[in-house]
């Protein structure tokens, strides 16, 4: 009766140590880069493992242009476009792309394209990017005259204001085995 107890016993560590040990391998294993020192990727490496075994180079990002779509004296609208290519060997998902804009060295309104993502997919502006494919993103952002620097608007409603815009694109890697979040800034003049 006492070795059925202990034999028992020995089961249920031996369970347990098993459940900690593959915890660890998927914990451990996909940011610690020993896949990919352990695997060449190859045309029939599944995709998920592809994108464990690879490093993820920068989102390439360039300025496509804006144009002041319509200005008045209470507000403005700005068209910003920008050309987003992947460089890497596996989908990156453009969660956000957050500026500030300025007209002249001022701060004159912020543009945003997405969101962070929060855990949910659900009810959010995500663009996968695909492998060595690109996308433009335009963005339509409304700025509103607080009065505080007529010279500036004055120069937007003459469409003579030089604008630069200036800030950080969020995007990530999500596999089955890890994800990985990174940010790209930019600061682009017209």
């Amino acid at each position: 009766m006492v070795e059925t107890s202990l034999d028992k016993k020995i089961f249920v560590f031996a369970a347990i140590l098993a459940i900690i040990v593959v915890l660890a391998v998927v914990v451990i294993l996909p940011s610690s880069g020993i896949f990919k020192n352990m695997f060449t990727p190859n045309a029939n490496t599944p995709t998920a493992l592809t994108s464990v075994m690879t490093e993820v180079k920068p989102l390439d990002m360039k300025y496509n242009g804006s144009s002041v779509m319509s200005v008045g004296d209470r507000d403005a609208t700005i068209e910003t476009k920008f050309n987003l290519t992947n460089p890497n060997d596996n989908t990156l998902i453009i969660e956000m792309v957050t500026y500030d804009i300025y007209a002249n060295n001022v701060v004159i309104g912020h543009g945003q394209y997405g969101q962070r993502y929060d855990g949910t997919w659900e009810s959010s502006s995500y663009l996968p990017l695909t492998q060595h494919n690109s996308e433009i993103i335009t963005v339509d952002t409304k700025i509103i005259n607080d009065g505080n620097n007529p010279q500036i608007w004055s120069t937007l409603q003459t469409h003579t204001a030089k604008l630069r815009f200036n800030g950080t694109a969020y995007y990530s890697t999500h596999s089955a085995f890890a994800g990985q979040a990174y940010t790209k800034d930019f600061d682009f003049l017209q």
